[in-house]
């Protein structure tokens, strides 16, 4: 995924408009896109049409790779059926009277990138064109995939860590005391100082516990960790000496 400033000011019943809007002031917001890799079927599957999100991100903008089937053209718009590995869609290109296009059918069975927007009419769905390349080789077809799977897993990602913060900021508020259930102080103490560092790599270091914590309580810090390793508290991460909570 990456922003894009992509005019992306084409209406549904063909032209075109201004891409920036007005705001309370009278001023120009320009709008950047969220530009989006996906498969035709991740372009069916997406919910709402109207507000079409991808793993919670907004987004207007996609690209997909296929391979044309059909083309049809009148005076005022071309249709393309394109396929891919995962399904079949209608993307659509508006053709503007005050601009002499040439060579701008492009062929069947050829393979494409398209930019689009996605739109929905009579419970169909198609991709109003915004741009349409030619693939020079199929190495930029395996690289698209690449670009999904990519896209999926790091939005994924976000969207899961963003759920976690959320459920960690909620334990912390309402559900300490069921958190720390059944541990002493000291242990409870402990098992704070690991989980303040869940967000790095491999969490914390046993000698970095150690320097951590009271002086009173440092002889027992191995016979704590071990405590909270056994009741499933804490696990290794990198090495026998690093932790994490569960």
């Amino acid at each position: 995924m990456w922003s894009t400033n992509l005019n992306t000011s084409i209406n549904s019943d063909g032209g075109f408009l201004s891409n920036t809007r007005k705001d309370g002031q009278g001023g120009n917001v320009q709008r950047v896109q969220t530009l989006i890799p996906v498969t035709i079927k991740l372009l069916h599957s997406i919910s709402p049409i109207e507000d079409p999100t991808f793993w919670g991100i907004k987004a207007r903008m996609f690209t997909f790779v296929g391979l044309i089937r059909n083309v049809e053209e009148t005076a005022t718009k071309i249709s393309y059926d394109i396929e891919d590995d995962t399904g079949t869609i209608t993307a659509l290109k508006w053709l503007e009277a005050n601009k002499q296009e040439t060579d701008r059918v492009a062929e069947v069975n050829t393979y494409v990138r398209i930019v689009g927007m996605l739109r929905e009419q009579n419970d169909k769905r198609h991709i109003l064109i915004l741009r349409l390349l030619p693939l020079q080789n199929l190495n930029e077809l395996t690289n698209h995939i690449l670009e999904v799977i990519y896209a999926s897993l790091k939005a994924e990602a976000k969207l899961n860590k963003n759920r976690k913060l959320k459920k960690n900021s909620t334990n912390e508020v309402s559900n300490e005391d069921d958190l720390h259930y059944g541990m002493s102080s000291q242990q409870s103490l402990v098992y704070k100082i690991i989980y303040a560092q869940n967000d790095t790599e491999c969490g914390i270091e046993r000698s970095e516990i150690k320097k951590k914590v009271p002086k009173s309580i440092l002889s027992d810090v191995d016979n704590i960790i071990e405590f909270l390793v056994s009741e499933g508290h804490i696990y290794t991460t990198s090495t026998d000496d690093h932790f994490k909570t569960t």
